[in-house]
């Protein structure tokens, strides 16, 4: 399915609006529940009233869970892209909004809010179309070179596309607040299916990609990693 245009901004390149540089910002909720699937259904139906509470400062919101690693059982991650880290940060009443807080009552006995997290956009990623589910490895770690490693991914990203893996793209996101992960930054290599994400893991020992990666060692440190599907619910066009 055809993407959308939107796209996440680079920081090489700052995201340019209203003639002032702003990085996007990426705000991430860690929920825990016994029922993911009422969970899911909840938040598509919700998207709405927190599309009205949250006007401009919301670019999209969507919902991954991970198939492999993570830290709690039934955990799932709320994202929500912001076209700044000022519009992520400008909205302190959204969830004392009447229409937000009578959607969030419905759903309070059945999750568990465990983590919070306030990111920005290092390297740039598309944003799938409403509905769309892609797969996806994140791994979160340390690094002292921040534009050294987004060079790095880049060159990844680069070389799978020269060997067949047009389809694969690498985004990196830089922590702002993640309490126990500070400093940290989220590598997120995306593909349109498990399947297509395990297609290019099979190729961890060809060549090219032993090339493209032999200086990741270098410049981060892992901390911690898991795999995930992920779906747009919706976008503010």
């Amino acid at each position: 399915m055809k993407k959308i245009t939107k796209t996440i901004a680079l920081l090489t390149g700052l995201f340019l609006s209203s003639s002032i540089f702003a990085l996007q910002g990426l705000n991430v909720i860690t929920i825990t529940t016994d029922d993911p699937q009422g969970y899911v259904e909840w938040l598509a139906e919700s998207q709405s009233v927190f599309q009205a509470a949250q006007g401009d400062s919301m670019a999209a919101q969507g919902i991954c869970s991970p198939t492999a690693g993570g830290e709690f059982t039934n955990e799932h991650y709320v994202w929500t892209i912001a076209p700044s880290i000022s519009a992520m940060m400008s909205n302190p009443n959204f969830f004392t909004d009447k229409n937000v807080s009578n959607a969030l009552r419905k759903i309070a006995k059945k999750r568990e809010v465990v983590r919070r997290d306030l990111m920005y956009v290092i390297k740039e990623a598309e944003i799938d179309g409403v509905g769309v589910t892609s797969a996806q490895y994140n791994l979160t770690s340390k690094t002292n070179d921040v534009q050294g490693y987004a060079a790095a991914l880049t060159a990844m990203e680069e070389a799978a596309a020269a060997n067949g893996f047009d389809d694969i793209s690498v985004a990196l996101f830089g922590s702002l607040a993640g309490g126990d992960r500070a400093l940290t930054v989220m590598a997120s290599i995306q593909a349109p299916s498990s399947e297509r994400l395990g297609e290019f893991f099979d190729q961890r020992l060809s060549s090219w990609m032993s090339g493209a990666v032999s200086n990741f060692d270098e410049l981060r440190t892992p901390v911690i990693d898991f795999m995930m599907q992920c779906t747009t619910l919706s976008v503010n066009n």
